[in-house]
């Protein structure tokens, strides 16, 4: 269950079926067993492109247009106004940066974002999810191509968002989602572990902890 308000995140091993679960709340496809439930209705009973409007998803591949600031935030969001679209900045975290740009707004981001640095373009993608006032906001490994700095910009953002939001995070870094109200380990797509990250840190064995003590080590090992 994902409560309304609330921020659950989905972790474990490369290929462990968290991103199949986000495809399927998505629509991308459909279960082959069981049933997705909105509210109470299945997915598959309701119209499928109105669901989609309900949804913001950022992934690791942020898709930008060579356009302004301005036009690939407001893409997908039809009469988005300039005021909204700084609004979606700024709780993105990415007014800074764009406020120091000779034609701030304005300015032409290239060929998939190119003129535009990693962790400005993830920040761009997550204010065009803002904008959309999304039901449920989908973070698919969003910050697990950024520096440090790029990633604490965008997990403040993430905090501030998810206090009057309905969050899915799928995380490889783990810090990522240590603030979320409920962490599902998944391992060949079944869910082998629950709980707050305190619980999991104080399970004696388990993979969760494991995964935690292996970023801390290779972590620990960059800053030495």
């Amino acid at each position: 269950a994902l409560p309304q308000g609330k921020m659950l995140a989905l972790v474990g091993t490369s290929g462990a079926g968290k991103s199949s679960i986000a495809d399927l709340l998505i629509g991308l496809y459909a279960p082959t067993s069981g049933q997705i439930l909105i509210d109470d209705i299945p997915l598959e009973t309701l119209d499928l492109a109105s669901w989609q409007q309900r949804l913001g998803v950022v992934s690791q591949d942020t898709y930008l247009f060579n356009g302004t600031i301005a036009e690939n935030i407001a893409f997908g969001t039809p009469g988005a106004n300039q005021q909204r679209i700084e609004a979606a900045c700024q709780a993105a975290q990415a007014s800074g940066f764009i406020e120091v740009l000779p034609q701030r707004y304005a300015t032409i981001v290239g060929e998939r974002g190119y003129r535009l640095s990693g962790g400005q373009r993830q920040r761009i993608s997550l204010a065009r999810a803002i904008l959309r006032d999304p039901d449920l906001l989908i973070l698919d490994e969003a910050t697990s191509a950024l520096d440090s700095q790029s990633e604490l910009l965008v997990q403040n953002a993430i905090q501030s968002f998810e206090r009057d939001h309905t969050m899915l995070v799928i995380a490889h870094r783990l810090s990522t989602i240590q603030m979320a109200d409920q962490i599902l380990v998944i391992d060949a797509g079944r869910v082998v572990e629950r709980g707050k990250h305190n619980d999991l840190m104080n399970q004696d064995v388990g993979i969760y902890k494991k995964l935690w003590m292996q970023q801390l080590n290779i972590s620990s090992d960059n800053i030495g």
